[in-house]
C-alpha cells in the first residue's frame, strides 16, 4: 500500500485503501460503482461535518464548496453533485433547498420564547468606558439595555483600541460579576501588567485576600468549551475572535452563535478585527445578526452599530470621537460627534 502524501487528493487515498480486490469473476462495472459509493461516503461524511454547520443561513454552490475543499478531480466533484441532489430531492424531509444553482440548508428548529413571564427590568446597567480624569464617559452608557446571556461586539482596525476598550470595561464591572474573565491570545503575563498598572490609580484590582479580581487565560480558538458552564453566569471578555485566513471568515458566525449559547444569565464581549473605514468586521454584515451591542472603532471615533435594546432615545448611528492617553489604558476627551 502506497503511503499517503501531503498533497495526495481523496480519491487517490480511497484508491490506496479500498477494500476492491480484483478477480476474474468481479465485473468492472461493479467494482467502479463500488468505488464511486466509497467516494460518495467520504464526501458526505465532510460534507456533514466541515461545511453544513458553518453555512448556516446562507446560499452556496457546488463551485464553493470544490473550490473550498480544493477538489478538482471529475470523481469527487461527481461525488459532491450527487450528495447534493440527495440532500435536496430524494430523502423525505430535504435537507437542502435549492435554486438555480445554489443551494441553503434548511433549519427547521424552533426556539420558543416564553415571554409571558419575563421580567422587563432583567436587564444589566453594563458600564462602559469613561475618563476619570473628569468623570465623562460615552452618553450611550445609559440608553442601551443589555439582558442576561447577551453578545457585545466590539469590531475595530488593528490598533484602534480595541483591548483598551475591553479592559475599561473589564475594570469597571468586575465587582458586579461573581466571575470576570479575560480570554487573550496576544497579551503575555508582561504585557498585560504594564496595561493595567495604570488602572490601579482609578480603581481596586484585589479582593481583600490580594488576589485580582477576574481571571486571565491565553487562549485562541473554542472559546465556548471553556465558558461553558463555569462561566456562564459571569462576564467574559474575548481579545480577540479570528481565524486562520480569508478562506475560513465563514466560521465566524458559527463561532459567535456558539458564544453566546455557552452564557446563561451573563454577558460577552468579543473583539473582533475590521478594515479601517468600514462598519463590517471580517466575516460580513451577517455577523451583526446575534449581537445585542455592535460597536465599530476606529482611531479615536467609534460608531454604534447595532443596539438591540435600548431605554427612551434610539443610541444606534450615533458617533463619538476620544484619545487614548495613560500607557494606552484610558480614553480621554470623549465627546458626541454630531453631524449636520
Amino acid at each position: 500500500m502506497l503511503t499517503p502524501t501531503k498533497n495526495t487528493t481523496l480519491y487517490t487515498i480511497l484508491i490506496q485503501r479500498s477494500t476492491i480486490r480484483y478477480n476474474p469473476i468481479q465485473s468492472y462495472a461493479k467494482a467502479r460503482a463500488t468505488m464511486a459509493d466509497e467516494i460518495y461516503s467520504k464526501v458526505s461524511s465532510k460534507l456533514e461535518a466541515e461545511w453544513y454547520p458553518y453555512h448556516e443561513n446562507e446560499w452556496f454552490t457546488h463551485t464553493d464548496i470544490c473550490g473550498h475543499f480544493q477538489w478538482f478531480d471529475p470523481k469527487i466533484r461527481s461525488a459532491v453533485s450527487r450528495k447534493l441532489y440527495h440532500d435536496y430531492k430524494e430523502i423525505s424531509e430535504p435537507k437542502l433547498e435549492k435554486n438555480n444553482k445554489a443551494y441553503r440548508i434548511v433549519d427547521k428548529t424552533l426556539d420558543e420564547i416564553e415571554w409571558e413571564n419575563a421580567d422587563i427590568d432583567d436587564v444589566y446597567k453594563l458600564k462602559m468606558p469613561y475618563d476619570p480624569t473628569t468623570n465623562v464617559g460615552f452618553p450611550f452608557e445609559s440608553l442601551i439595555c443589555i439582558p442576561p446571556g447577551a453578545l457585545i461586539i466590539i469590531a475595530g482596525a488593528s490598533n484602534a483600541g480595541k483591548t483598551t476598550w475591553l479592559l475599561n470595561m473589564l475594570v469597571r464591572n468586575m465587582d458586579d460579576f461573581e466571575d470576570v474573565v479575560y480570554f487573550t491570545s496576544e497579551l503575555s503575563a508582561v504585557n498585560l501588567k504594564r496595561r493595567l498598572n495604570p488602572f490601579e490609580e482609578w480603581y481596586e484590582l484585589r479582593n481583600g485576600d490580594g488576589k485580582p479580581k477576574f481571571k486571565v487565560f491565553d487562549r485562541e480558538s473554542n472559546y465556548h468549551d471553556a465558558i461553558y458552564p463555569k462561566y456562564s453566569n459571569g462576564l467574559v471578555f474575548i481579545d480577540y475572535l479570528d481565524v486562520n485566513n480569508e478562506a475560513e471568515y465563514f466560521k465566524m458566525k458559527p463561532y459567535l452563535k456558539r458564544i453566546k449559547r455557552s452564557m446563561r444569565r451573563g454577558v460577552a464581549v468579543v473583539a473582533l478585527q475590521k478594515n479601517p473605514g468600514v462598519d463590517d468586521a471580517f466575516g460580513g454584515k451577517n455577523l451583526r445578526s446575534d449581537a445585542d451591542l455592535y460597536i465599530a472603532m476606529d482611531f479615536g471615533q467609534i460608531k454604534i452599530i447595532k443596539a438591540k435594546d435600548w431605554h427612551t432615545e434610539n443610541p444606534n448611528l450615533k458617533k463619538y470621537k476620544f484619545d487614548i492617553e495613560f500607557n494606552g489604558s484610558t480614553f480621554t476627551n470623549i465627546q458626541g460627534i454630531y453631524e449636520e
